[in-house]
């Protein structure tokens, strides 16, 4: 397996964990591409800072949804399909499961699963997730990493969101055949031990 996500709340801590994931499997002697969504193609930045400045304001949940699946068909097709094609291992921050959470299961009236999942399998094509580590944290720990940053235009949502955020993750993980739920209110050492053994045999 050479695609590797890490999901989950704002405040999971799936960005370090990723870098930290990223160095130990360089250090086993793999190449590796580590990529975020959305990002790491000039569509991709530019729809990043689009779809996070809070001077955007409000979008429909298809409108970001749309646009999510933009920057990931961009990012799929340059970056992930040809690493994956070399034999080098992708570890991505985010994939069409955060679609999926905050698109539909975090908002009253959004969108349906289904709908999402046929925009994104036409995103991937035949290059999905081997992989999906959802980072797990009570929405109150993620709270409080949250307030040593400046939030984004989705962060600044209220709390009421992101309690329903994180209970969107949970369910996508019983929906999701890839998703594996990983309990990260744990120290970052235990969270990173963990994400280690279980990809060290899958990408052996």
């Amino acid at each position: 397996m050479t695609y590797v996500v890490l999901e989950g709340p704002d405040g999971c801590g799936k960005s370090s964990q990723a870098v930290a994931l990223a160095a130990w499997l360089r250090d086993q002697g793999r190449g590796v591409v580590h990529v975020r969504e959305p990002g790491s193609t000039p569509v991709g930045e530019a729809l990043r800072q689009l779809l996070l400045a809070t001077s955007t304001g409000e979008l429909r949940p298809i409108t970001e949804a749309l646009l999510f699946s933009a920057a990931r068909a961009e990012l799929v097709a340059n970056v992930i399909a040809p690493a994956v094609q070399r034999g080098d291992v992708v570890v991505a921050e985010r994939c069409y499961l955060s679609t999926v959470v905050y698109q539909s299961l975090a908002v009253a009236g959004g969108l349906d699963v289904e709908q999402i999942l046929d925009v994104t399998r036409a995103a991937h094509g035949a290059h999905l997730p081997d992989v999906i580590f959802v980072l797990d944290v009570d929405a109150e720990v993620a709270r409080g990493r949250r307030r040593t940053r400046s939030a984004d235009r989705i962060e600044a949502r209220g709390d009421g969101y992101h309690d329903r955020v994180r209970a969107g993750f949970v369910r996508a993980c019983e929906l999701e055949v890839r998703a594996r739920r990983i309990d990260a209110t744990r120290s970052f050492d235990d969270v990173q031990a963990d994400l280690r053994a279980q990809v060290a045999g899958w990408t052996a």
